[in-house]
């Protein structure tokens, strides 16, 4: 690994991205597109756009109204409680569907904080036969030669965001019909997403795949074709894998004859490094608390950030390139590209406070620097019992209520 290197993030957002792809010469895909700009300011743009009753009409079809919040709720430009609190004081018809939404968010981030390295392999024996193959050329191309599916590919590579319905369908393809790897294209997507975060996206490949539901999520023509407003079936002169009923595609996908195990990943973790022996501290900025208004950034410590391999290696260019426009909100930061052990060392750091998250790789990074981690702003203010987080359904029942009739804190 290369000497730690520190970056001087620029203020002009076209030089800014040139500057990133420059510092970032090996990171894969084109720039940010402009619509997708990061930071604070642009989330809550975002936010105090929203259509709350269009929404919930038709959040749904790919041209719906959907929000596009989730890259700037993921990064922290904006709280899940924020959000929520916004869109609830709108008291627009239809407004708990959006809210129930916002809801499943946190509901995947309590289930990795409760399951920690658990979701990067299957939580429950598969509901059908699954199989692992390895991510095909075709696909990471958009090469599959279904309209369909290669302009959701195109989709998650030119922009970095693909609507949630689309998700479920390519993913829903890659698992059932080409019986790829689950993980390997849970892995694919958090690579590309610009709100990739494991909780949210492993576990959403975990829901379609049947190791974290009660049945495997696949789709038919007949709903491609609603939901799309037959934007690609029309004119499509490919063997459609999916024209057929629902009781036909199952017969034909799954072998439900054998009880399959759930099946354990390797995990890696990194080697131990040697406790620092300074007392200095530094408030240690991750990619998950990327908010100028962060209370952790009124600490009278140096606000240290790092582009380290470990966390960012395998992200796209324009992921790499939100981050940078979060980072260019927040004056105070220093940001560095390289190893973070390095870098705190060097800057003289003995003890880190940091926002609190279930990334085992961040909480490897700081274990040397004697980590004191601040809770995440919650939603749900009542405690979920570990049986109730195996279901969304069981975790809304509890707390849904709570939620829909209180602002939360």
């Amino acid at each position: 690994m290369k000497p730690a290197q520190k970056l001087i993030i620029p203020s002009d957002r076209g030089e800014r991205w040139h500057y990133i792809k420059r510092m970032f010469s090996s990171a894969q895909g084109p720039d940010l597109d402009f619509n997708w700009a990061g930071g604070r300011s642009n989330g809550l743009k975002k936010l105090h756009s929203i259509d709350v009753a269009t929404y919930a009409r038709n959040r749904n079809f790919l041209n719906g109204a959907v929000t596009h919040l989730s890259p700037y709720i993921r990064h922290g430009c904006i709280t899940l409680p924020e959000a929520f609190n916004y869109v609830k004081k709108q008291n627009a018809p239809l407004a708990d569907r959006l809210l129930m939404q916002l809801a499943w968010r946190e509901y995947w981030q309590q289930v990795w904080f409760a399951q920690g390295d658990a979701i990067f392999s299957e939580l429950e024996p598969a509901k059908v036969v699954l199989g692992y193959q390895p991510m095909a050329d075709d696909i990471l191309k958009g090469k599959t030669g279904l309209p369909c599916m290669d302009a959701f590919i195109a989709d998650l590579i030119k922009t970095g965001y693909v609507h949630n319905h689309a998700r479920m369908w390519l993913a829903s393809y890659i698992v059932h019909h080409r019986k790829i790897d689950w993980r390997a294209g849970a892995d694919w997507f958090e690579a590309h997403l610009l709100d990739g975060d494991f909780a949210s996206n492993h576990l959403s490949w975990q829901w379609v795949a049947s190791t974290f539901s009660s049945k495997p999520y696949f789709t038919n023509k007949e709903s491609l074709s609603r939901f799309t407003g037959e934007q690609y079936c029309a004119g499509c002169l490919a063997q459609c894998p999916f024209n057929a009923s629902y009781e036909v595609l199952s017969s034909k996908l799954f072998d439900q004859s054998i009880s399959p195990a759930a099946k354990q990943y390797v995990i890696t973790h990194l080697p131990k490094k040697a406790v620092s022996t300074s007392t200095a501290m530094a408030v240690f900025v991750h990619d998950e608390m990327l908010s100028a208004a962060n209370p952790l950034l009124e600490k009278p410590f140096p606000k240290i950030f790092v582009f380290d391999p470990q966390i960012h290696g395998t992200w796209s260019l324009n992921r790499l390139q939100f981050v940078a426009d979060c980072l260019s909100e927040m004056k105070d930061v220093e940001v560095w590209l390289g190893d973070t052990y390095e870098v705190l060392l060097n800057r003289g750091v003995g003890r880190v406070i940091t926002l609190e998250t279930p990334h085992r790789r961040i909480r490897e990074l700081l274990e040397p620097f004697v980590p004191k981690y601040e809770p995440v702003a919650k939603l749900a203010k009542v405690e979920v019992s570990a049986q109730r987080l195996k279901r969304f359904s069981r975790y809304w029942e509890k707390v849904g209520p709570h939620l829909l009739h209180s602002i939360v804190a």
